[in-house]
């Protein structure tokens, strides 16, 4: 009784730190810990961008980036903290590029719960707010995969207090369509022979490795860019854009070593949407 009460508390503290705005810091609004303060600033960016779903930018944006993610994933956490938002401002608020989320669940179970639940929340209109949520709960100190941080009744608490209609997004949770859905993302990302995450494609070609330095990605997304026929838009606007040429080179630089995308996560912890499938929290 004393651990399940234990863990009762440790469950609300975190959907708290999760739900609200900053705070921690006695006065100025921003958490102490510099990666809740960033993705706190990353959710309040997102306004007056459009979405779609998992889809992130406008519907006709030239340059297409897909990214497999896991919400236990420790470099997914980097990723969404240290690049994400540079990308959205630097070419999804132009409508240069658009984001698509997908799921790839390999650290654990609760992996693939969480990403039902991005689903489910997607399936509301508040996909993105909800992902930058998940990722706020994993940079607190205490996060641990698989220790019911990310299980269905967490997930729920989480929508509702976002605002989302707990009913639905519990019937959502329930739904073997929605597992499907899941599932189907972790097939695509292992046909393309992405084994860890975070994982990425560009216009269709898998980068794999994600670029460590902004100027890398500039370099990569402006090639694909001027491949549409609008290079250099994005770097020309701020006056710090890289030429096309040489793209190609960097590119093979930045994600060509496909095993050594580890991402803090890989094949060896086991395909987290098929061990969902046969978990008690299954949809």
């Amino acid at each position: 009784m004393g651990v399940g009460l234990f863990a009762a508390a440790l469950f609300g503290f975190v959907i708290f730190l999760a739900l609200r705005d900053g705070g921690g810091d006695g006065g100025n609004g921003e958490s102490r810990n510099p990666d809740v303060a960033a993705l706190d600033r990353a959710r309040a960016d997102l306004a007056g961008i459009p979405q779609a779903g998992n889809v992130l930018g406008a519907a006709d944006a030239p340059v297409t980036l897909v990214q497999y993610e896991d919400f236990q994933c420790p470099s997914c956490l980097r990723y969404t903290v240290d690049h994400e938002s540079f990308l959205i401002e630097e070419y999804v608020r132009p409508g240069l590029m658009r984001i698509e989320f997908r799921h790839f669940p390999v650290v654990g179970t609760e992996s693939a719960t969480a990403a039902r639940g991005a689903v489910c929340a997607g399936a509301q209109d508040r996909f993105w707010e909800y992902a930058n949520r998940l990722f706020v709960i994993q940079a607190g100190e205490d996060f641990r995969p698989d220790r019911g941080i990310f299980d269905e009744p967490a997930l729920t608490a989480l929508a509702g207090g976002l605002g989302l209609d707990e009913a639905a997004f519990a019937a959502c949770l329930a739904d073997p369509d929605t597992l499907s859905t899941v599932s189907a993302n972790d097939a695509a990302a292992r046909a393309i022979g992405f084994r860890g995450t975070p994982s990425f494609t560009l216009n269709g070609a898998p980068l794999q490795a994600a670029p460590g330095t902004e100027d890398t990605w500039r370099t990569l997304i402006d090639a694909a860019l001027a491949e549409a026929g609008v290079g250099g838009e994005a770097g020309d606007a701020d006056g710090d854009g890289g030429e096309a040429g040489g793209a190609e080179a960097e590119a093979d630089d930045a994600g060509g070593e496909a095993g050594e995308a580890d991402g803090g996560s890989g094949e060896d912890a086991g395909n987290g949407a098929e061990a969902d499938a046969s978990g008690d929290d299954g949809g």
